[in-house]
Order: C-alpha cells, then sequence, then structure tokens
C-alpha cells in the first residue's frame, strides 16, 4: 500500500488554521535534496513503515514540506504535526498547503524536458506554458483551436500528451501515431479535429518511450486531469479557459 493511501486511511488534519503574522518568508536556499529533517523523518517512518519513500524540505520558519506519492503536505518542524488538506494562514486568507504545491510545481516547471514535447512556438515569444492534454477529450481539443492565438500573443505551448491508457490501448496508440508522424504539429492539428490520425507508419520504439516517459511526468507533478495548463510560476488551471483568460494570467505573472 503507498504511503499516501495509508495517510488517507489515517485521517490526518484535513483542515487547520494558522494565526495571525505567524509566518515568514520561504528561505529558497533551504529547497534542494541535501537538507534534511532527522527528527520529522524518523516519526514518519514510525507513522508509515520504515520503507516509506517521501522528501522532506523548508517551508518556512513553522512548516516543512512533505512529497509523498507526488502529494503535497505541511509537518511541523519538531514533526509532531502533520497537516493534509488546507492549511489557511487567517491573516492573508492564503491556502499554504496550495502555495506549497505551486512552488514546488515552479521548481519541477524549469525541469521539464521540453526537446521531447511538441511545441507550437511563438515567433516571438514572450511567454511560455505548458498544457497536459489528450486526443479524447473534448474540451482539449476545444483548447487546441487556440493555438494559433495563443502563438500570435507571443505565448508558446508544450503539450505534455497525457492518453487514457497505457501502451497497446486505443487511446495510447492513436496518440502515439501522431507524434511519430512525419509532421507532427499537423498530425495533432488533425488528430485534435477528427478525434484520431490514420497512419501506415510504424512507431519506433524511441516514440514510444518519449510518450512514457510524458505520462510519467504528468504522475510527478500529480495531474490526472486534462486539459490542464501549467504556468512558469506553477500556477495550474484545469479545464477550458479562453485565450483572453490566459493572458490574463500570464499579464499577472509577468506584467510587460
Amino acid at each position: 500500500m503507498k504511503a499516501f493511501n495509508k495517510l488517507s486511511i489515517l485521517a490526518i488534519a484535513t483542515l487547520s488554521f494558522i494565526s495571525p503574522n505567524a509566518l515568514s518568508e520561504e528561505v529558497l536556499a533551504n529547497q534542494s535534496s541535501s537538507y534534511s529533517n532527522s527528527v520529522l523523518s524518523a516519526k514518519l517512518h514510525r507513522l508509515l513503515g520504515p520503507k516509506a519513500s517521501f522528501e522532506i524540505t523548508s517551508f518556512n520558519d513553522y512548516f516543512e514540506r512533505v512529497t509523498i506519492d507526488n502529494q503535497i503536505l505541511l509537518a511541523s518542524k519538531d514533526g509532531q504535526h502533520l497537516f493534509w488538506g488546507k492549511v489557511i494562514d487567517t491573516s492573508t486568507s492564503e491556502d499554504l498547503i496550495e502555495q506549497a504545491n505551486q512552488q514546488h510545481r515552479q521548481t519541477l516547471f524549469k525541469s521539464i524536458p521540453r526537446e521531447k514535447l511538441l511545441t507550437y512556438s511563438a515567433k516571438e515569444e514572450r511567454h511560455q506554458i505548458t498544457i497536459f492534454t489528450d486526443i479524447d477529450c473534448p474540451f482539449c481539443r476545444k483548447l487546441h483551436t487556440q493555438i494559433k492565438d495563443l502563438n500570435q500573443l507571443g505565448i508558446s505551448v508544450d503539450y505534455v500528451m497525457l492518453p487514457r491508457g497505457n501502451a497497446g490501448s486505443k487511446a495510447f496508440n492513436k496518440t502515439v501515431n501522431a507524434l511519430c508522424a512525419t509532421n507532427p504539429q499537423a498530425a495533432m492539428d488533425s488528430a485534435m479535429h477528427r478525434g484520431y490520425f490514420e497512419t501506415n507508419n510504424q512507431a519506433t520504439s524511441e516514440c514510444i518511450n518519449n510518450l512514457n516517459i510524458q505520462k510519467a511526468l504528468a504522475q510527478k507533478f500529480g495531474f490526472s486531469a486534462t486539459p490542464t495548463i501549467l504556468f512558469a510560476n506553477g500556477e495550474t488551471v484545469p479545464g477550458f479557459i479562453s485565450t483572453e483568460d490566459i493572458s490574463k494570467i500570464i499579464q499577472k505573472i509577468e506584467p510587460t
């Protein structure tokens, strides 16, 4: 049983509130993999089992960020309390769990292997977004119709393909057919328009492996819903939104 499932059974701290002025700025220097908290680590192993896998990084003066099975939790520095769900700062009304998730996604965003993705590049790129998408998803297809408009606004789009099936499934194969085409962009345009792309070309093992890497990337982010739009600051928007709304979000993140 995965560690996070075990936490679900234990039902630990589904909602917590933090008193005003309790928070400080995150210490980014402590976000490296070398950071450790032996007291918290020992208590997590006691709670989840000696073979449990997790990562501890510093969040602020009061909390550690704990990553378990691609899920983000917060823990007190002394390991006495583990928080899962919403942790609200009553002075700002911000959800600290979402803040921790966003910071985590921002770090992951920088490590995305973009050379393996299908990219629709803007001629004069000003911004970059990543869309986790699926050919069989109606709202993904609707979002795809806005690619040209996004490019004209200087927004490049990287696709992470997330078909609803593993290698050998119909969903996986239709995605491979598009990605492995001679012209992947034209093939994806056709697939998004019709729901499939016909080809007689045999997909290479490299191309199949590339799609598996993309599915694993979605899992690493903890994404299963499509479409999901990921921005450079780690902010996400699930579902369809208009080109105008995407542009407004980017302007807030990166004022021009």
